[in-house]
């Protein structure tokens, strides 16, 4: 009897993990995709927010006053809303394949949406935000903001191997 509970748990195991005929379950197949289109967009971001903390020490290095400021933090800007796309399309990703997410990390994913998408239209000017990042026209900006790039990968569940 133990011998048959046995084969019977390591059938289902087998089945959920590489389908009835030995091939990767689909959801296998989405969570290492949405790895993969994670790894790619961030390596995008990454390179954008470097050029962004690049940025934040030019313009630390204007005088206060100086009006050279203004095109330095419209840069800024511009750069942190590529970072912020690629992020905003990876929170979206994950939304999307949620069963991929660690499930104490799911309830944040609807809330870094609307935290992106509200930030994206904050600096592209189009809507208000309580608190401001940034003021052109009197030449500042809050050099903490986007301070520490951390990994979305942090919240994916570990993939599975498929082959031995």
């Amino acid at each position: 009897m133990p011998v048959l509970l046995a084969i019977s748990v390591g059938g289902i195991w087998g089945t959920v993990n590489y389908g009835p005929i030995g091939k990767p379950s689909q959801a296998v197949i989405e969570c290492t995709n949405l790895h993969t289109f994670v790894t790619t967009e961030e390596a995008a971001g990454k390179e954008s927010w470097s050029e962004y903390r690049k940025l934040i020490d030019e313009y630390l290095a204007i005088d206060e006053g100086s009006s050279e400021r203004v095109p330095v933090i419209e840069k800024m800007a511009s750069t942190v809303i590529d970072v912020l796309g690629h992020d905003l399309a990876i929170y979206k990703e994950m939304n999307k394949y949620i069963s991929c997410v660690l499930q104490e990390k799911r309830s944040e994913i609807s809330g870094m949406i609307t935290e992106t998408e509200t930030a994206i239209n904050f600096l592209n000017g189009s809507t208000p935000i309580n608190g401001n990042f940034f003021d052109p026209k009197l030449g500042t900006w809050n050099t903490t903001y986007y301070e520490e790039y951390l990994s979305a990968l942090d919240f994916l569940k570990p993939i599975k191997k498929t082959s031995v």
